[in-house]
């Protein structure tokens, strides 16, 4: 394995904050949801989890950067500070795994005070890694919400997505990641909503646009506006500006309104008789 400094693109003096960001970052990029059937991005996402687990550890990574991958061979573990640990000998049962292998700590205090004395250790051991997933989301279950079923290593995982969602919105399922010593990571979605062409969610409500004529937006009359379940007449008073919205009721997201935008079409060859006539007759 290589240094997993160098694998993570962080310096020997990163902080905890900055090497999490850039697993983070790496993790999204290499991960094998996001490459299917690309080998060289499932060996770097291996490497880049391997690496994590040591930096992301203060034991691991005091050994590493004590001894190098050497001191996880067995020979190079530095047991001198055991103020670290908090002993308790009334309840032992803990195997501390710090490497592949593992050995058994039990067997540490056998040596030491002839049995196997209690233990309990206060180092919290890594989880596993987080799992990043780009969730494409029709238009209409963007407006309606949906509960989806996602395979996750085999396991059924149901994410509720709530009404009104917008493009880009991350979500966070805890405990549903990959597996690790200190239980699982967590799942990330990021929702992309797929475009409508009549319709637009804008700070959780529903937008749309609608064409009326000149003629009616002067003198008042009626027009068309689509809705998610069909068209509606609304009535147009005179004097109607472009872009003044109209709320139609029950027809937005889980019951709020539509909020429906005037679009004043002029029209390219104006025929003065016609406005005045339209005029008089209003």
């Amino acid at each position: 394995m290589r240094d997993p400094y160098e694998v993570l693109g962080v310096s020997k003096d990163a902080t905890d904050e900055e090497i999490k960001k850039a697993y983070r970052r790496l993790a999204r990029k290499y991960h094998p949801d996001l490459n299917p059937n690309n080998k060289e991005a499932e060996k770097k996402f291996k490497e880049i989890n391997e690496a994590y687990s040591i930096l992301s550890d203060p034991q691991k990574r005091k050994q590493y950067d004590q001894f190098g991958f050497g001191g996880f061979e067995g020979g190079g573990y530095d047991y001198s500070n055991f103020k670290d640990f908090n002993f308790d000998f009334g309840n032992f049962r803990t195997v501390f795994t710090d490497s592949a292998d593992g050995f058994d700590i039990g067997d540490l205090f056998e040596n030491l005070f002839g049995s196997k004395r209690g233990f309990r250790s206060t180092y919290e051991q890594p989880k596993g890694a987080d799992i990043y997933y780009n969730l494409k989301l029709p238009f209409k279950d963007a407006i309606s919400g949906t509960t989806i079923t996602l395979n996750i290593n085999g396991e059924n995982v149901k994410v509720k997505i709530p009404a009104g969602i917008k493009d880009g919105t991350k979500l966070r399922v805890k405990g549903k990641g990959q597996q690790g010593p200190g239980g699982r990571g967590d799942l990330h979605l990021i929702v992309n909503v797929e475009k409508d062409p009549n319709f637009e969610i804008v700070d959780g409500k529903l937008f749309t646009t609608f064409d009326i004529p000149l003629t009616t937006a002067l003198f008042g009359g009626s027009a068309t506006v689509k809705t998610p379940s069909g068209d509606v007449k609304i009535k147009i008073p005179k004097g109607t500006q472009c872009n003044q919205v109209f709320k139609i009721k029950n027809k937005g997201i889980a019951g709020d309104p539509l909020y429906a935008k005037a679009r004043v079409v002029i029209p390219k060859n104006v025929k003065e008789d016609e406005y005045i006539k339209k005029a008089l007759e209003g």
